[in-house]
């Protein structure tokens, strides 16, 4: 049974709610960037192409995006406490087949099935949240989940290098199990049930946007080896983007869609969202290719590539709390606008500096001013979607937000491989310079569109 509102609001449920929420989110986080440090490893310890480590994470971001609106739905009709803790636990079964892979194919499957599971929990995330915490102190609170899940932004590159040094980039995986069943108990105990609208589950619309996502990035992913006219890119392109038209319209005349589009009415939630899907271009793809830069490119060793993204890292956890306080007072608008303007400009800045064969410390200051800009727009992003619905409806706008944001970093990947393997390779440093400017710049000219 649903709570009442004073019950929801129990101080005591709120601090669980929020701490034990945003170290799911944590943990979400801390997968795709500790994996990050590991690319160039596992590429050169399993024999994986440029296509194929994209498709690591990218297996992993369709998996969030395909059960992201269908565990919204059932999270407002069965119980989101329930689908949460039910998605701790598959991402944690996840974890452990990944840690036991030994072939690309094998992780790539393990990663999509992991990421089912933390698509089903972090899509309640914002819903469970909202649920627990008064309109007037949401900001706040989306301020400790964006500073805790900042955090794994901050440690999770020096994390991933620290293990593939010390250990091996299986541990990568092997660190989430103890972690994830500890939560799984906590969060039965310490997090209230709460219940909304109760509507059909759209198989239909899960069939349309999951296929047609998945066409279209493999398309993306292959294209810059296989050739941008070889039938098999094209009609990955074509019939991607005609099966999310259709998925579009089909949520048109579904009388009990799984993102209704009536939500988009709402200037708040439609902006939200939208930034929500640029900052995960931008954001995914640029970690996804800067991080490889300073291994191939400056040939750092992982746990170098960790210790030099900590500049643009680490400012999350300071940078997240006082957005969350700011945002309750002047709104999101002017944050969303300074945080996109801020991370665009880093990434114009830092490719030519690439291109001149630039020492480290001068892409300090630009990567500083990209760790400002993105946790400013990642948590007011959060506060302009959730504010702008009502209780009912709190886990599918949770869903359709966070949604929106996988198939973003879904796409963001694979335009880095793509423009990437149109211009540049691993042959050498400076082939990998080569396609590492012409990606990065294409992002963060994406990154522009937020504003």
């Amino acid at each position: 049974m649903a709570l009442n509102d004073q019950e929801t609001y129990e101080p005591t449920r709120q601090r669980w709610t929020i701490i034990l929420v945003s170290v799911v989110s944590f943990m979400a986080g801390l997968d795709v960037l500790v994996l990050m440090t590991a690319l160039p490893t596992m590429r050169e310890e399993l024999g994986a192409s440029a296509a194929e480590l994209g498709w690591t994470i990218n297996a992993y971001e369709i998996g969030f995006a395909a059960l992201i609106l269908t565990g919204s739905a059932l999270g407002d009709r069965y119980g989101r406490r329930l689908l949460f803790v039910l998605g701790v636990g598959i991402f944690t079964a996840g974890s452990v087949w990944g840690a036991l892979s030994t072939s690309i194919e094998m992780l790539i499957a393990a990663r999509a099935f992991q990421g089912l599971g933390g698509g089903v929990a972090i899509a309640l995330s914002l819903a469970l949240i909202s649920a627990a915490t008064p309109p007037a102190k949401r900001g706040a609170a989306f301020g400790i989940w964006g500073a805790i899940t900042g955090t794994a932004v901050a440690v999770g590159p020096i994390v991933g290098g620290a293990i593939v040094h010390v250990l091996a980039w299986q541990w990568i995986f092997w660190v989430n199990v103890p972690v994830g069943i500890i939560l799984v108990a906590l969060s039965l105990v310490k997090i209230a049930e709460s219940k909304g609208i109760t509507i059909p589950i759209d198989v239909v619309g899960v069939v349309l946007s999951t296929v047609g996502i998945v066409g279209l990035a493999q398309a993306l992913l292959r294209g810059g080896e296989a050739g941008w006219t070889a039938p098999s890119v094209l009609i990955g392109i074509v019939g991607g983007i005609l099966l999310l038209v259709a998925f579009v319209l089909w949520e048109h005349r579904n009388p009990a869609p799984m993102m209704p589009l009536s939500m988009f009415r709402n200037m708040s939630f439609t902006g939200g969202c939208g930034a929500s899907f640029i900052m995960g271009v931008a954001l995914y793809g640029q970690t996804f290719i800067f991080a490889q830069y300073l291994q191939v490119a400056l040939q750092n060793d992982a746990l170098g590539v960790g210790i030099k993204l900590l500049p643009w890292v680490s400012l999350s956890p300071l940078v997240a709390p006082l957005a969350g306080q700011l945002t309750d007072k002047i709104g999101e608008r002017p944050l969303v606008i300074a945080g996109f303007v801020l991370f665009a400009a880093a990434f114009f800045i830092i490719p030519p500096l690439a291109a001149n064969d630039a020492s480290y410390g001068t892409l300090v200051i630009p990567l500083l001013i990209a760790g400002i800009g993105v946790p400013m727009t990642f948590v007011t992003m959060a506060s302009a979607v959730m504010r702008s619905v009502e209780l009912a409806r709190l886990g599918i706008a949770s869903g359709v937000s966070i949604a929106v944001r996988q198939v973003g970093a879904v796409f963001g990947v694979a335009v880095a491989v793509a423009v990437f393997s149109s211009t540049g390779s691993f042959a050498s440093p400076e082939a990998f310079v080569d396609g590492y400017g012409p990606a990065a710049t294409v992002l963060a000219i994406i990154t522009l569109l937020g504003v």
